[in-house]
């Protein structure tokens, strides 16, 4: 398999071909003494760590599938496996989905694994190896892994796209939504945050069809409450890199994905009647965070610190994280968000009760 197109780095940074050799999950893991595991214990939005590619747009749309463990591994939310379950239709329905189908895992025993994609709107599905591209000096993955090397969901999701689309290069650059759309199907939405002369917001759709900043503020909460899944970019009008303001670095990236993994509010105890509006993101390098208020060591956490605690320690265990931790996940005004941000991207997880038919056809002279 392929990292190139031609063979040849096409990046300064890129893993150089000759210092790449594939190696498999099982001999990376039993050199240090671990087992290897598609999942180990759950997955979470920070498992998912970008590698020397430019893929952000797929390693965010996994980090923003990570919050719901049944759209990676199948079932449906909170279901446990029970080996005396009768399976009746309904749950023979339910292991036949995700992006790693539960009917597909007996042939990890002999290191192939069966990745589902939405490709075209059908389903297409990859089988590739657990062999992961590894630096031959650190026998570590050059590109996208999780967190801890004994889970390789991330890297083997990743190769099973660079099968599809011809090689890992093939990769580079996309849209958030997009990602999540070939990993569960989802219809996609993007909506353009800031006005795209002026650079501010709000942009005129938001102005006409969400009522403003309150109006999108409750949109945003509706969609979370439906358990649509979210990430955004900063559009860099041909610049990459940081993005600097009145010459300080806020810590955003241009022309990057960010994972979109919660909508937050809750009262001001110090300001009666105020609410405190944040949204939780998270950067798919695990690093490079936002430097503004609510920063993990601004005087905003400081404050509320405890308020903040309370939040973490309601989420699941393996979507919990720790204030201070230069993770990639970090906390942002809902002010500074919509200031800084220029794309919201949206998967639309319709009720399970609605039901919908696409058609297939295409323009012709008859019917244009």
């Amino acid at each position: 398999m392929a990292l190139y197109k031609t063979g040849e780095i096409p990046r300064k940074g890129y893993a150089d071909p000759r210092e790449v050799e594939f190696i498999s999950a099982e001999t990376i893991c039993a050199e240090r003494g671990m087992t290897a595991q598609f999942v180990d214990d759950g997955v979470a939005s920070d498992d998912c760590k970008q590698g020397n590619l430019g893929d952000c747009w797929l390693i965010s749309a996994m980090s923003v599938l990570a919050n719901r463990d049944e759209l990676l591994v199948g079932g449906r939310r909170g279901m446990e496996l029970d080996p005396d379950m009768i399976i009746d239709k309904e749950i023979a329905s339910l292991l036949c989905k995700g992006v790693y189908a539960p009917i597909f895992h007996k042939f990890r025993i002999v290191g192939i694994y069966v990745i589902r994609i939405f490709i075209n709107y059908n389903w297409v599905y990859v089988l590739v190896d657990d062999r992961i591209p590894c630096d031959i000096n650190t026998r570590k993955p050059v590109f996208g892994r999780c967190r801890n090397l004994n889970e390789i969901w991330v890297s083997m999701i990743e190769k099973a796209f660079a099968k599809l689309y011809g090689c890992y290069e093939n990769l580079i650059s996309g849209y958030v939504d997009e990602g999540i759309q070939e990993l569960t199907g989802m219809q996609p939405e993007k909506i353009f945050i800031r006005d795209e002369k002026t650079g501010t917001f709000p942009h005129k759709t938001i102005q006409q069809h969400y009522g403003g900043a309150e109006g999108f503020w409750k949109y945003l909460l509706a969609r979370k409450n439906e358990s649509c899944l979210m990430g955004c970019s900063i559009k860099g009008n041909g610049k990459n890199g940081p993005l600097i303001i009145n010459g300080k670095n806020t810590g955003l990236i241009m022309n990057h994905a960010y994972s979109l993994n919660d909508i937050i509010e809750f009262e001001d105890e110090f300001n009666k009647g105020e609410v405190i509006r944040l949204l939780r993101l998270r950067n798919p390098w695990g690093n490079s965070e936002w430097l503004g208020a609510w920063n993990d060591k601004s005087p905003e956490v400081e404050k509320y610190r405890h308020k903040l605690e309370e939040y973490i320690a309601s989420l699941a265990p393996d979507e919990q994280f720790k204030l201070g931790a230069d993770d990639g996940t970090f906390l942002i005004s809902f002010n500074d968000w919509k200031d800084n941000f220029s794309t919201l991207f949206i998967n639309i997880d319709f009720p399970e009760d609605w039901t919908g038919v696409r058609f297939k056809s295409k323009w012709t002279k008859s019917n244009a």
